[in-house]
Protein backbone atom coordinates (compact mmCIF):
# COMPACT_ATOMS: atom_id res chain seq x y z
CA UNK A 1 0.00 0.00 0.00
CA UNK A 2 3.24 2.36 1.26
CA UNK A 3 4.71 1.75 -2.52
CA UNK A 4 1.47 2.60 -4.81
CA UNK A 5 0.99 6.02 -2.47
CA UNK A 6 4.83 6.60 -3.01
CA UNK A 7 4.43 6.04 -6.74
CA UNK A 8 1.38 8.10 -7.09
CA UNK A 9 2.88 10.75 -5.52
CA UNK A 10 6.11 10.59 -7.85
CA UNK A 11 3.65 10.67 -10.93
CA UNK A 12 2.14 13.63 -9.72
CA UNK A 13 5.21 15.58 -8.94
CA UNK A 14 6.92 14.59 -12.63
CA UNK A 15 3.86 15.47 -14.26
CA UNK A 16 3.81 18.74 -12.86
CA UNK A 17 7.44 19.65 -13.90
CA UNK A 18 6.70 17.92 -17.43
CA UNK A 19 3.84 20.75 -17.18
CA UNK A 20 5.53 23.87 -15.91
CA UNK A 21 9.15 22.78 -18.12
CA UNK A 22 6.77 22.58 -21.65
CA UNK A 23 4.87 25.96 -21.01
CA UNK A 24 7.72 27.77 -20.04
CA UNK A 25 6.14 29.57 -17.11
CA UNK A 26 9.25 29.87 -15.22
CA UNK A 27 11.40 30.76 -17.67
CA UNK A 28 9.41 33.82 -18.34
CA UNK A 29 9.67 37.33 -16.77
CA UNK A 30 5.93 37.44 -16.73
CA UNK A 31 4.52 34.29 -16.24
CA UNK A 32 0.74 35.34 -16.73
CA UNK A 33 2.03 36.52 -20.41
CA UNK A 34 0.46 34.22 -23.17
CA UNK A 35 3.31 32.16 -24.56
CA UNK A 36 3.21 33.24 -28.23
CA UNK A 37 3.89 36.66 -26.96
CA UNK A 38 6.87 35.41 -24.97
CA UNK A 39 8.03 33.64 -27.77
CA UNK A 40 7.87 36.66 -30.04
CA UNK A 41 10.08 38.74 -27.44
CA UNK A 42 12.33 35.74 -26.96
CA UNK A 43 13.13 36.05 -31.01
CA UNK A 44 13.28 39.73 -30.66
CA UNK A 45 11.80 43.06 -32.14
CA UNK A 46 11.38 42.20 -36.36
CA UNK A 47 11.88 44.79 -38.65
CA UNK A 48 10.17 46.16 -41.63
CA UNK A 49 11.96 45.59 -45.09
CA UNK A 50 14.12 48.96 -45.82
CA UNK A 51 11.88 49.79 -48.30
CA UNK A 52 8.82 49.17 -46.64
CA UNK A 53 9.96 52.01 -43.85
CA UNK A 54 10.61 54.64 -46.63
CA UNK A 55 7.70 54.58 -47.94
CA UNK A 56 5.89 54.42 -44.39
CA UNK A 57 8.12 57.35 -43.17
CA UNK A 58 6.75 59.24 -46.82
CA UNK A 59 3.09 58.31 -46.61
CA UNK A 60 2.55 58.02 -42.80
CA UNK A 61 4.41 60.53 -41.10
CA UNK A 62 3.46 60.59 -36.92
CA UNK A 63 2.31 57.09 -37.13
CA UNK A 64 2.17 56.07 -33.67
CA UNK A 65 3.67 52.35 -33.02
CA UNK A 66 2.77 50.33 -30.91
CA UNK A 67 4.89 47.72 -28.63
CA UNK A 68 4.27 44.85 -31.42
CA UNK A 69 5.31 46.86 -33.91
CA UNK A 70 1.95 48.15 -35.59
CA UNK A 71 1.75 51.45 -37.17
CA UNK A 72 -1.76 53.57 -36.96
CA UNK A 73 -3.34 56.80 -37.05
CA UNK A 74 -6.06 57.63 -35.60
CA UNK A 75 -8.48 59.09 -38.47
CA UNK A 76 -11.52 60.29 -36.48
CA UNK A 77 -11.80 60.08 -32.44
CA UNK A 78 -14.51 57.29 -31.03
CA UNK A 79 -17.10 57.64 -28.27
CA UNK A 80 -17.32 56.21 -24.51
CA UNK A 81 -14.19 54.84 -22.81
CA UNK A 82 -15.14 51.59 -23.21
CA UNK A 83 -13.05 49.12 -25.64
CA UNK A 84 -13.88 45.74 -26.72
CA UNK A 85 -13.25 42.53 -24.30
CA UNK A 86 -12.48 39.48 -25.65
CA UNK A 87 -15.41 36.90 -26.62
CA UNK A 88 -17.02 40.17 -27.29
CA UNK A 89 -18.62 40.20 -30.82
CA UNK A 90 -17.33 43.66 -32.88
CA UNK A 91 -18.37 44.73 -36.10
CA UNK A 92 -16.18 46.57 -38.54
CA UNK A 93 -15.82 48.19 -41.94
CA UNK A 94 -12.90 48.02 -43.38
CA UNK A 95 -10.72 48.88 -46.54
CA UNK A 96 -7.03 46.71 -47.54
CA UNK A 97 -4.68 47.54 -49.07
CA UNK A 98 -1.25 47.17 -50.23
CA UNK A 99 1.20 49.48 -49.55
CA UNK A 100 1.44 50.83 -52.93
CA UNK A 101 -2.31 51.47 -52.59
CA UNK A 102 -3.73 48.76 -54.80
CA UNK A 103 -7.03 47.40 -53.10
CA UNK A 104 -7.40 44.05 -52.37
CA UNK A 105 -10.30 43.47 -50.21
CA UNK A 106 -12.94 45.61 -48.63
CA UNK A 107 -16.17 45.48 -46.96
CA UNK A 108 -18.04 48.16 -48.17
CA UNK A 109 -18.24 47.08 -51.58
CA UNK A 110 -19.39 43.25 -50.62
CA UNK A 111 -22.72 44.38 -50.27
CA UNK A 112 -23.00 42.30 -47.05
CA UNK A 113 -22.75 44.93 -44.67
CA UNK A 114 -20.01 45.01 -41.73
CA UNK A 115 -17.73 42.67 -41.01
CA UNK A 116 -18.65 40.66 -37.55
CA UNK A 117 -16.27 38.70 -35.72
CA UNK A 118 -15.35 37.55 -32.14
CA UNK A 119 -12.75 39.64 -30.63
CA UNK A 120 -9.57 38.19 -29.31
CA UNK A 121 -10.09 34.30 -30.47
CA UNK A 122 -7.28 34.67 -33.70
CA UNK A 123 -10.51 35.04 -36.29
CA UNK A 124 -8.35 38.10 -37.25
CA UNK A 125 -5.02 38.77 -38.02
CA UNK A 126 -2.77 39.58 -34.95
CA UNK A 127 -2.56 43.35 -35.98
CA UNK A 128 -6.60 44.26 -36.21
CA UNK A 129 -6.67 42.46 -32.54
CA UNK A 130 -3.79 45.06 -31.09
CA UNK A 131 -5.56 47.97 -32.82
CA UNK A 132 -8.93 47.00 -31.38
CA UNK A 133 -7.79 46.46 -27.77
CA UNK A 134 -7.41 50.67 -28.07
CA UNK A 135 -10.37 51.69 -29.96
CA UNK A 136 -13.68 53.28 -29.11
CA UNK A 137 -16.86 52.96 -31.06
CA UNK A 138 -16.86 54.83 -34.09
CA UNK A 139 -13.40 55.32 -34.31
CA UNK A 140 -11.43 55.16 -37.42
CA UNK A 141 -7.93 54.08 -37.99
CA UNK A 142 -5.24 53.67 -40.76
CA UNK A 143 -3.77 50.72 -39.95
CA UNK A 144 0.00 49.86 -41.15
CA UNK A 145 1.06 46.17 -40.52
CA UNK A 146 3.62 44.70 -40.69
CA UNK A 147 3.98 41.53 -41.95
CA UNK A 148 4.71 39.36 -38.48
CA UNK A 149 0.93 40.77 -37.75
CA UNK A 150 -0.27 39.94 -40.80
CA UNK A 151 0.33 37.08 -42.72
CA UNK A 152 3.69 36.46 -42.22
CA UNK A 153 6.76 35.45 -43.87
CA UNK A 154 4.69 33.02 -46.29
CA UNK A 155 1.83 35.55 -47.40
CA UNK A 156 -1.21 33.94 -49.24
CA UNK A 157 -0.45 31.96 -52.19
CA UNK A 158 -1.37 33.86 -54.94
CA UNK A 159 -2.99 36.59 -52.99
CA UNK A 160 -0.64 38.45 -50.51
CA UNK A 161 3.48 38.39 -51.07
CA UNK A 162 5.80 36.99 -48.36
CA UNK A 163 6.97 39.67 -45.95
CA UNK A 164 3.96 41.70 -47.04
CA UNK A 165 3.32 45.24 -45.27
CA UNK A 166 -0.50 45.93 -45.24
CA UNK A 167 -2.66 49.38 -44.90
CA UNK A 168 -6.04 48.61 -43.23
CA UNK A 169 -8.59 51.47 -42.98
CA UNK A 170 -10.76 50.49 -40.26
CA UNK A 171 -13.81 51.65 -38.61
CA UNK A 172 -15.05 50.20 -35.13
CA UNK A 173 -18.70 50.26 -35.67
CA UNK A 174 -19.93 48.64 -32.15
CA UNK A 175 -19.07 45.75 -30.04
CA UNK A 176 -21.48 43.47 -27.64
Amino acid sequence: MRSVFVLALLGVIFATIAIVVRSGMLARKNPGQPINSAMREAFGVQELPARDATVIAQKYPGARETPAGLRFLVRKAGTGTETPQPGQTVSVHYEATFLDGTKFDNSYDKGRGPFNFTYGTGAVILGWDDALATMKRGEKRTLIVPYWLAYGEKGIRGKIEPKATLIFELELLDFK
